[in-house]
């Protein structure tokens, strides 16, 4: 990627609205405006709107429009940027686009404006993923976190972290050259040993907080587990509100799993319906099936239907007894309640393990007690993704924190057994590495692809 280039695009979504978007950035973008604003005058304030008229190269009108030059590096991208904001046609954009080609720019890569704010120290990593999270969001919950994120909350962090173990290091490789001087190595040894304690300290809250910050960005997972028939596709399309599972009195009708999302208090729902439970020897279902339970293994709440007329069957104890001793939340939802109960005492007495349970006749109209468990999906989802201070939200951040806690251990258990400095500083050093990676400080280009290839063209 060449910063000498300049790019363009349209920035706002496709199709027809009241306004669209060509951005420009790069050494060339105020020369492009001269080319198609020709009246632009030369003194003309930088971050101010101007009312246009946008020229084609042969001098034929396109638009009227605002436009506006923004001087870098007080910009988004940290360089020269013109925004032309035009009416929102897609042949005016088209046309605006193939004008701002024609003199030399180039079309934008995905995520590319963001880029260069990155490679231009407008951002660092996190911002800058924080920016595609954000128009991405689709959850208050979601909104909240990319926020916290774009205004710098996580890459400070990690840099007064990094800012610790720096000195950390300096010490250790002091103490390298001075280490036949015993009683200074000594002194330096224990303040080395307190500042990877606290750094270790830190990491270890982050990575407990992962969860929630996955869950605030991508939806709290909600997998509906149980055996056939016992109203789960039912369940799932009244949830979502729309007959989207295939209902049917047929065992094994669901035979792979269902995801759509809903929102409940702000927070995104990825509800989530799966194959029955049981034993069978259709290839295809025990396929379904089979991944059911990796979907439960995952799952941050399991809504676990039950046939209340029919009761538990072996296989149904057998799944209950793990989930009962799981720290995950469970909800039980007796279906079928209108109907006499097939459940025996055994059955009631593992039931009346899970603290919540709902008794639902799902082929009522209106359905009979979804609110109440409604209100108790909201609650627990409301619980799995509350965290205060600063939260984690991506894998890869999470990968950086376990590398680093990884590598400090080892330094601590070298401060602890005195081994030779060289090795202690490396493994400070991979530390700094891993956390350096979450804000961008040290990265590859295979890291920064992997990345920006996520953004929308324009952004």
């Amino acid at each position: 990627m060449e910063l000498s280039e300049t790019i363009a695009a349209i920035a706002t979504p496709a199709g027809r609205g009241g306004v669209g978007i060509v951005r420009i950035s790069g050494p060339g973008a105020r020369e492009v405006l001269g080319r198609l604003v020709p009246d632009w005058p030369d003194e003309f304030p930088t971050h101010q709107l101007r009312l246009s008229k946008i020229l084609d190269l042969q001098e034929r009108l396109i638009d009227e429009s605002l436009a506006v030059y923004m001087r870098g590096p007080k910009s988004f991208t940290g360089e020269d940027v013109v925004e032309l904001q035009c009416h929102g046609g897609p042949i005016i954009l088209r046309r605006v686009l193939d004008a701002v080609l024609g003199t030399g720019a180039r079309i934008a890569e995905p995520g590319e404006f963001t880029r260069r704010a990155f490679l231009n120290g407008r951002l660092d990593l996190t911002q800058a993923e924080a920016v595609a999270d954000l128009v991405n969001a689709t959850s208050e919950s979601a909104h909240r976190l990319a926020l916290e994120h774009l205004q710098g909350a996580l890459g400070e962090s990690i840099t007064e972290l990094v800012e610790t173990l720096t000195i950390a290091v300096v010490l250790v490789e002091a103490a390298i050259d001075f280490s036949h001087e015993e009683h200074v190595y000594q002194i330096e040894t224990k303040e080395v040993g307190r500042r990877v304690d606290e750094v270790r300290e830190e990491l270890e809250i982050l990575k407990a907080r992962f969860d929630q910050g996955r869950r605030q960005r991508e939806g709290v997972r909600v997998v509906i587990l149980g055996p056939t028939n016992a109203g789960k596709s039912t369940l799932f399309n009244a949830l979502h509100g729309t007959e989207r599972a295939i209902v049917t009195d047929v065992a094994g009708t669901t035979r792979d799993f269902l995801e759509e999302e809903l929102h409940l208090g702000g927070t995104a729902i990825r509800l989530v319906d799966t194959a029955g439970l049981r034993v069978t020897d259709d290839r295809v279902e025990s396929i379904g099936i089979a991944r059911s339970r990796e979907l439960g293994r995952k799952a941050d709440l399991i809504i676990w239907a039950v046939d209340k007329s029919v009761g538990l069957t072996d296989e149904d104890r057998g799944e209950l007894e793990v989930l009962a001793d799981h720290d995950r939340p469970v909800l039980i939802v007796l279906n079928k309640a209108e109907l006499s109960s097939g459940l025996t005492d055994i059955d009631k007495t593992l039931l009346e393990r899970f603290e919540h349970r709902f008794e639902t006749t799902l082929s009522a109209e209106p359905p009979v007690g979804l609110d109440a468990l409604v209100d108790e999906i909201s609650t627990q989802a409301a619980q799995l993704t509350a965290g205060e201070g600063v939260l984690l939200s991506r894998a890869r951040h999470l990968q950086g924190v376990l590398t680093a806690l990884e590598s400090l251990g080892r330094a601590r258990e070298g401060l602890d057994l005195e081994m030779e400095h060289e090795l202690i500083a490396i493994d400070l050093r991979e530390a700094l590495d891993a956390l350096g990676e979450i804000t961008g400080r040290v990265s590859t280009d295979d890291i920064l692809g992997r990345i920006f290839s996520e953004f929308c063209v324009g952004k």
